[in-house]
C-alpha cells in the first residue's frame, strides 16, 4: 500500500539532489526493505453502511491516432451527469462536450469518443471519466513503518545523504503524501488510499556507509462496492405465488402462513 509513497519520496530525492541520488548507478542507493503493518483498532471488523450515491473516477490510456476507444468504466454508473476529460502528461484537463460522447444503450459502462474535428489531440495521453455510482462503503485505517535505507560508498557520503533526506522530508512532506495517494479497482470494488500522516519515527547507523530512516505512515482506505444489477431495487409489489402485479401493492392470499 506504500509503493506510490515510496516512489514519490525517491522521485523527490532524485529531483532535489541529482548529484547524490541521481545517475545510474547513483552515488547513494535508496532501498525500501519489507515491513509489517498494523490495523488501527478503530477499524477492526468494519461494517459497511447502507447503499448511498458516491463519486467514482476512471482513467484510461488515450491514443490521439485512435481516439474513439471504446472505454469501459470499472463500475456501473448512476443515472446522471458524467464528466469526461482529456488529460495531458502534466495533468492539464480539457472537457469533452456531450456531443462528443456516445454511451452504449445496452451497456451503461461502455463509452465511445467522437472528438470534434477542430480539437487538437496530440498533447493528450489520458481519458478521465468522473461519474456517480450507488455503492456500499466502509473505511479502514492502518499504520505502516516505512524504512528508507541509504547505501553510500563511504561514511561521509552516508552522512550527507541522511541529512539531505531529512531536509527533503521536513520541507516537502505534504507533497510526498499527496503524491502517495492511490486508487485500485476491479470487479465492482474500489479502494482509495490516502496518506493521512507521515512522521519520522527513528533512525539508525547499521554500517559505516549505511543509514536507515524509519518513517511511520498512517493510511486511510475508503473501500466501496458498486451495487449489482439485482441489488438496491425498491420493492414494488408483495404478491402470493401465481398472482400478477396490479394496482394493489400488497396482494397476499389469506391462507398463506406467515
Amino acid at each position: 500500500m506504500l509503493i506510490k509513497l515510496q516512489t514519490a519520496f525517491l522521485d523527490l530525492l532524485k529531483a532535489s539532489f541529482a548529484d547524490v541520488f541521481g545517475g545510474d548507478p547513483p552515488s547513494v542507493g535508496v532501498e525500501f526493505p519489507p515491513y509489517e503493518w498494523t490495523l488501527d483498532p478503530s477499524s477492526e471488523d468494519p461494517v459497511a453502511g447502507t447503499p448511498v450515491q458516491d463519486d467514482a473516477s476512471d482513467s484510461f490510456a488515450f491514443d490521439p491516432a485512435a481516439p474513439a476507444g471504446p472505454y469501459t468504466l470499472t463500475r456501473p454508473p448512476y443515472p446522471g451527469p458524467r464528466r469526461v476529460y482529456l488529460k495531458t502528461p502534466a495533468g492539464d484537463r480539457q472537457p469533452l462536450r456531450p456531443a462528443e460522447l456516445a454511451w452504449d444503450p445496452d451497456d451503461s459502462r461502455r463509452l465511445t469518443l467522437s472528438p470534434a474535428a477542430t480539437r487538437v489531440l496530440t498533447d493528450y495521453d489520458r481519458v478521465e471519466v468522473l461519474y456517480g455510482v450507488t455503492a456500499v462503503f466502509t473505511q479502514l485505517k492502518s499504520h505502516h513503518p516505512m524504512q528508507v535505507r541509504l547505501v553510500a560508498s563511504d561514511r561521509s557520503g552516508a552522512e550527507k545523504a541522511e541529512a539531505l533526506a531529512l531536509a527533503a522530508l521536513a520541507l516537502d512532506r505534504e507533497a510526498v503524501m499527496t503524491a502517495g495517494a492511490y486508487t485500485e479497482s476491479g470487479g465492482g470494488y474500489s479502494v482509495r488510499g490516502t496518506i493521512k500522516s507521515l512522521k519520522l519515527h527513528k533512525g539508525a547507523v547499521t554500517a559505516d556507509a549505511t543509514r536507515v530512516l524509519v518513517l511511520e505512515a498512517e493510511v486511510e482506505l475508503k473501500i466501496s462496492r458498486a451495487l449489482g444489477a439485482d441489488e438496491g431495487k425498491p420493492i414494488l409489489h408483495i404478491l402470493s405465488p401465481g398472482k400478477a402485479a396490479g394496482d394493489r401493492k400488497v396482494d397476499i392470499d389469506i391462507g398463506v402462513e406467515s
